[in-house]
């Protein structure tokens, strides 16, 4: 995947534009992130096949609510601003190291004489490395704040698994995965206060939407095999979308 593409056309864009000196925030700067995710969409939908949504809902899930774990993110940044009197605009760039974890498992009742003991449904969602491209608009109040607000394009790394055991019989279940480079949109806002003339204390969120990943997990052979659960797989839309909070350090020149 190549989401360091936004940070490499940001970094050219500063390279290639002279500065124009009307605020402390003006020219092209770098700089470097860490963050933690705010808050993800977890609702993952059953949408099918048909065979599996005419199971009972005891049996199989309508939707499985995923649970996250928290993990640190790493982000570089790089980026060109201009202005106007106070008012300070530009694009910036940037790429993010770190995984978005969730998972889930819903166990079902009994389906006399094919599963006694039930069914299990797995679902995991895993959000990779990504990288923005996103126009900045932002309010300089005199030489050390800036507030400012910022959208642009996103690009990610997404996986999504998924698993149905049946319960007392590991030989016999249905897997898939699924991955993909997936685009969307990313939001947000934040402040940023100059220590000195080149370096500057930043804080923003971002949220990020990649839309909806589907997975599919087919039957083995074992449930080939079998007439009344042939053709009856699991499909899931898992959501790729949230928030993220942000601190860091930029370096103007």
């Amino acid at each position: 995947m190549r989401v360091s593409a936004p940070l490499i056309l940001a970094l050219s864009l500063a390279s290639a534009m002279p500065a124009l000196a009307q605020t402390a925030f003006d020219g092209p700067y770098i700089g470097a992130m860490v963050g933690l995710q705010a808050h993800s969409q977890n609702r993952v939908l059953t949408e099918g096949t048909a065979g599996f949504l005419g199971l009972p809902s005891s049996v199989r899930p309508d939707f499985q609510d995923l649970r996250f774990e928290d993990g640190w993110q790493g982000s570089a940044v790089a980026g060109y601003n201009f202005s106007s009197g106070k008012i300070v605009y530009g694009v910036e760039g940037d790429f993010t190291i770190g995984n978005v974890k969730g998972a889930n498992s819903f166990v079902g009742a009994s389906i006399p004489g094919l599963a006694p003991q039930g069914l299990t449904t797995n679902i995991n969602s895993r959000l990779g490395n990504r990288g923005s491209l996103r126009a900045r608009l932002g309010y300089s109040f005199g030489d050390k704040l800036l507030a400012y607000t910022t959208a642009g394009i996103a690009v990610g790394d997404t996986r999504a698994q998924a698993a149905v055991l049946v319960n007392g019989a590991p030989t016999v279940g249905w897997s898939g995965e699924a991955e993909a480079t997936q685009t969307g949109y990313t939001v947000g806002g934040g402040l940023e206060h100059k220590l000195s003339k080149t370096i500057g204390l930043r804080a923003e969120y971002l949220f990020t939407d990649f839309g909806t990943h589907r997975v599919t997990a087919t039957g083995n052979a074992a449930v080939r095999g079998i007439a009344a659960l042939n053709g009856i797989d699991y499909v899931a839309a898992v959501p790729n979308r949230g928030g993220a909070a942000r601190v860091g350090v930029t370096i103007g020149f």
